[in-house]
């Protein structure tokens, strides 16, 4: 069978990733980087061919700057690769990471002329944000986020109820709690990622940068608890289990974090860092029905939610992290009794917290509530006016 155009579009992307140790080795990190590598036509001086630098003292003065550097490279068959490197620094050292669009030009040039299916494509693939940059600039680079909110939902034994129900049950009812938590991260502008078997990945704050990250992640996560106990159906106990009725664990962290576009065939956006695995951590260190956070989180929420400390929790390769349960809004915060919807009060505190009035960064991202709340206000300056 012949390969379609989208299949076309998926395979020509590269990624290169490459690790500068503090010793000054040089390292390639993904498969797109030992084949680059293997194209140079000489390879002496690295460090200048690749990124146009003389040493890692270098490239961390350039990651410590946040600066990026464009490089035209010259291959052994003639070619060359125009690459724009940033560096980041890492635990082991520099990160160097670009990304090459130019293989794509041609087939968006061709894409565009049937736009409304170009973008489908696109949006099904990529956030919105990243699809636009695309199609405006025709190349998408790894960004660093220095603050992020990462969440992780997980079925509790979700091994035993595949056990019990037939294949066709058991997609048809993780695809429906899915599906749930998509619309619940749309409402309050946050961005999936991607699911991995039964566990489901969420990151507030990028690609779009807000400063009201922590606390939409936490809402979010808050209204897919309250719903799924709105929408419990009758018990089906087998085992001590309710198959008609899943448990989950939350875990959430805030942090820094990488984001790119990656894959050599069937390319996804991706996060990573120590940030991702800490919120892992959060999620299989917590407690089925519990909202279990970092440190990091708590003091970025603790305004406005209701949480209990619960202790400390050591991370492999990382060290301790203190963390909390987040129970509920703030009384003086909450609409309902059980803590779930914000009021009035809430949404003056938040607007003000986060200075929307003035600071418009990332407010296509907010809550739905939020920005009708914004929109109101604004209705009653303008009628008052």
């Amino acid at each position: 069978m012949k390969s379609t155009s989208t299949e076309r579009f998926l395979n020509l992307l590269e990624s290169f990733v490459f690790l500068i140790t503090e010793t000054g080795q040089l390292a390639a990190l993904n498969r797109s980087a030992n084949q680059l590598l293997e194209a140079l036509p000489l390879r002496d001086n690295l460090y200048g061919t690749l990124f146009d630098i003389e040493n890692y003292h270098q490239a961390l003065d350039l990651a410590g700057a946040d600066q990026k550097r464009v490089v035209t490279i010259h291959l052994n068959d003639g070619r060359k690769k125009k690459l724009r490197w940033e560096f980041i620094k890492v635990r082991d050292g520099i990160v160097c990471t670009a990304a090459d669009w130019e293989p794509l030009q041609e087939l968006v040039d061709k894409v565009r002329n049937d736009n409304l299916i170009f973008k489908e494509i696109l949006l099904n693939i990529l956030p919105g944000s990243i699809a636009d940059e695309l199609v405006a600039h025709k190349a998408v680079h790894p960004k660093v986020y220095r603050h992020c909110t990462i969440l992780f939902t997980d079925v509790v034994d979700f091994s035993r109820l595949a056990f019990h129900l037939d294949p066709v049950s058991l997609i048809r009812k993780l695809n429906s709690y899915f599906s749930l938590y998509d619309r619940v991260m749309e409402e309050f502008g946050v961005e999936k990622i991607k699911t991995i078997g039964d566990s489901y990945m969420a990151v507030s704050g990028l690609p779009v940068k807000k400063s009201s990250h922590a606390v939409d992640c936490c809402l979010s996560v808050l209204n897919i608890l309250h719903i799924m106990e709105d929408i419990k159906e009758p018990e089906n106990i087998i085992d001590d289990l309710d198959l008609n009725n899943w448990s989950i664990r939350i875990g959430i962290h805030t942090g820094p974090s990488i984001s790119g576009v990656v894959g050599y065939k069937k390319y996804t956006f991706d996060i990573w860092g120590d940030s991702v695995n800490i919120a892992a951590r959060m999620e299989s260190a917590g407690t089925p029905g519990k909202i279990n956070i970092s440190e990091s989180t708590y003091q970025e929420v603790e305004d406005f939610f209701d949480c209990e400390y619960r202790g400390i929790q050591k991370i492999k390769n990382i060290g301790t992290v203190k963390t909390y349960f987040l129970n509920r809004l703030r009384q003086e915060f909450s609409e309902d009794e059980a803590g779930f919807s914000p009021n009035e009060l809430f949404n003056e505190y938040y607007c003000k917290k986060y200075r929307l009035d003035k600071n418009k960064e990332g407010q296509a991202m907010l809550p739905h509530f939020i920005l009708n709340y914004l929109k109101s206000k604004s209705k009653l300056k303008i009628g008052g006016g």
